[in-house]
């Protein structure tokens, strides 16, 4: 189950079980415990912060009640090596008399017991500036460049952010670099919102954002928007195609396709909603697992 994830957000008004967006969820609970036969396994996703949510507190007693044994998780792709922040609340339950490979611990992981990749807690020591991206400490876990995610011969024009945003909003963006070991979440809004959708694609990497934005910003107060606008065009930013942000969200590159009717807007929107398929993966894998 993954459960609309407004109520929740920090981006939200964090209503929980308050936000009419909760109620098919909360039926959910209501449906599990008149079922006569319950499902054997169950797996919910949600944003960090439902966790923390009284919606999270009906789903633990509802487990309880219908005599599940239950884990819970707080998991990201970095812990994959994958250059994405992508912080998700997991809870894996089973029906008794099955049981976990591992006893439950009735806290909250930050790892997968048993797994051959996720199985160490993992401590994200990075920084968000890129001056520092060769000094980051990744912990135990390798974690890859972007470059790694991105697509050969994209157009640079059609997914170029356009004059009036990079104007306005640019200011705001995530700017990442091919180089860069981190990203930001991507969200359904990307691609139509500026700020806190997911981050943007630096192309020339021989600029500074930093100190290129500085100058734009002295540029604007002198009155000078053209200069402005020429600063911003000269480090060639773009936005993530649908296909790089499914290769980051650990969707096959080789197999994964969309329609063709999907429009690029559905295609982000889709990308924004969805969970990362690797780290699910693994998660499954436990779920499967018995007690000898």
């Amino acid at each position: 189950m993954s459960p609309p994830c407004q109520p929740y957000s920090r981006q939200g008004l964090q209503k929980g079980s308050q936000d009419n967006r909760s109620k098919s969820f909360l039926h959910l609970l209501e449906v599990l415990e008149t079922m006569t036969h319950r499902p054997k396994y169950i797996l919910v996703e949600n944003v960090k912060g439902f966790e923390e949510s009284d919606s999270h507190d009906l789903l633990i007693d509802s487990l309880n009640h219908c005599n599940y044994t239950f884990q819970e998780f707080l998991l990201t792709p970095l812990q994959l090596g994958i250059p994405n922040s992508r912080m998700r609340y997991y809870l894996l339950a089973k029906q008794k008399p099955l049981s976990f490979i591992q006893p439950p611990t009735n806290t909250i992981l930050a790892f997968i017991p048993e797994s051959k990749i996720m199985s160490t807690e993992f401590v994200d020591n990075r920084t968000q500036s890129l001056d520092n991206e060769d000094s980051l400490v990744h912990s135990n876990v390798n974690i890859g460049s972007v470059s790694e995610y991105l697509e050969s011969n994209v157009d640079f024009v059609s997914y170029a952010i356009s004059d009036k945003t990079l104007l306005k909003h640019g200011h705001v963006f995530d700017i990442v670099k091919p180089s860069t070991h981190r990203s930001c979440c991507f969200t359904k809004g990307y691609y139509h919102y500026a700020e806190g959708t997911g981050s943007i694609l630096q192309l020339n990497e021989e600029l500074d954002s930093t100190e290129t934005f500085d100058k734009v910003t002295q540029a604007k107060k002198m009155g000078n928007e053209q200069e402005a606008l020429k600063l911003l065009q000269s480090l060639k930013l773009r936005y993530f195609t649908p296909r790089e942000v499914a290769n980051l969200m650990g969707f096959p590159m080789d197999t994964f396709t969309f329609p063709e009717s999907t429009t690029i807007k559905q295609k982000y929107r889709c990308l924004g909603n969805s969970i990362n398929v690797r780290l699910v993966s693994e998660l499954m894998i436990y779920l499967m697992k018995n007690q000898n």
